[in-house]
């Protein structure tokens, strides 16, 4: 009897030391029944359209997930963190989302500054890391296993599109640029004057900055009338670039004005009323918001009734990136099975080719050697009070790519 009971007792002891491995092995972030990800964004400060905006279209594609019955069985879980659009804060609340709350991974849904900040953390922490937002270079380059860019697209491909458009197609020379001083406003203008002048020869007239918050832009409108351009770009989000194209048309620039991809929003046709009228700008998203496309149609009814005070201007730009990354985050989730690791993970998200929930989103594809999801943008121009489609696509094979390559 002793002999059985001291079996029975080393069987136990054996039973227990199998659970607590098991336990130990299990990925950190994941539980039976619930996949934790880590979001921060601005929704608080000067740039709450853009943290607002990802965290309500996160905040859609989870719910519908997890009606759905989530994946594999598990129900995804955000915890969001307020950056404030600074990269320390963002830093901060990183570090408390991977060490304090123990996320599986990290979906960034903030601009280009504060995730500039985040990204050398991200890096040795080996935290898997789907950016929604920024554009900023060293998001993807130098090339890190553990970095993803989803909804936007490399600022050097913005520069490639932006030179194209304004040589091939507009057939203008003479441009004067107005830009942010922030990282992917200044990065996006520094790219298009690269790449004007290496494809072209061309170089701007001239050249000025602005920063967030700006409600004068006279001096800088001032030195864009001296010069006299063909072309006005203005690269800046909707509160300044509002007032900046305002204050141009009243100092008499009657110019073609292009706009960034941050300001194709019909907040800024709002703002702007008859002086949005040939804006033209990047549109990074497929259907546009207001328009009749089934899928986009279903986006907007979904998300109103999820957010039914809504400001105006609602949904954006930003709440269709957040929505709509969340699905490709699901979509590799399900390609790394029931047995989830971050590596696992990794590895199914370097599978996902052409994929998108639907046509309010452009495809996304990842390889094992570049982890650039979107290089692929619609120019639209306001007809009539709404931003429409311009039927032109480049024609010149972008170098993004191919830098990966070497």
């Amino acid at each position: 009897m002793r002999a059985i009971r001291k079996t029975l007792r080393s069987i136990v002891a054996v039973a227990a030391m199998l659970s607590s491995s098991t336990a130990i092995a299990a990925e950190v972030g994941v539980t039976d029944d619930t996949i934790l990800i880590g979001s921060h964004g601005p929704i608080t400060g000067g740039a709450t359209f853009l943290g607002l905006g990802g965290k309500a279209g996160a905040e859609l594609a989870y719910k519908e997930i997890n009606e759905a019955g989530g994946i594999h069985g598990r129900k995804l879980k955000m915890i969001f963190e307020d950056d404030g659009f600074s990269p320390s804060r963002a830093l901060a609340a990183v570090k408390k989302l991977v060490e304090q709350d123990k996320v599986f991974m990290i979906n960034g849904i903030s601009g280009s500054n504060p995730t500039v900040g985040t990204i050398e953390y991200l890096r040795q922490a080996k935290v898997p890391a789907y950016i929604t937002i920024a554009s900023a270079p060293a998001v993807t380059n130098p090339f890190n296993r553990y970095l993803f860019r989803g909804a936007t697209t490399e600022t050097v491909r913005f520069g490639e599109l932006n030179a194209e458009f304004f040589n091939d197609f507009l057939q203008v020379k003479r441009v004067a640029i107005l830009s942010g001083v922030e990282e992917n406003l200044k990065t996006e203008g520094d790219e298009t004057v690269k790449i004007l002048n290496k494809w072209y020869g061309v170089k701007p007239l001239m050249r000025a900055e602005f920063k967030v918050g700006d409600k004068d832009f006279t001096p800088q409108l001032l030195q864009v009338k001296q010069s006299n351009p063909e072309l006005l770009f203005a690269i800046g989000q909707v509160p300044e670039v509002s007032i900046l194209i305002r204050q141009a048309r009243e100092l008499g620039l009657r110019q073609p004005i292009m706009v960034a991809p941050s300001s194709v929003d019909n907040t800024l046709i709002t703002n702007l009323g008859p002086n949005a009228e040939g804006l033209l700008g990047l549109w990074g998203a497929g259907a546009f918001l207001d328009s009749g496309n089934p899928d986009m149609v279903k986006f907007r009814e979904a998300w109103a009734k999820m957010n039914p005070n809504a400001p105006k201007g609602r949904p954006n730009l930003f709440d269709v990136w957040g929505y709509t990354e969340v699905y490709v985050i699901a979509e590799a989730l399900k390609k790394a099975g029931r047995d989830l690791t971050r590596e696992k993970f990794i590895d199914a998200l370097e599978q996902v080719k052409d994929y998108r929930v639907s046509e309010i989103a452009t495809p996304r594809t990842f390889t094992n050697w570049h982890h650039i999801g979107n290089l692929t943008q619609q120019i639209m121009i306001v007809v009539a009070g709404h931003w429409v489609p311009l039927k032109w696509s480049p024609l010149r094979e972008s170098e993004v790519l191919a830098n990966y390559k070497k």
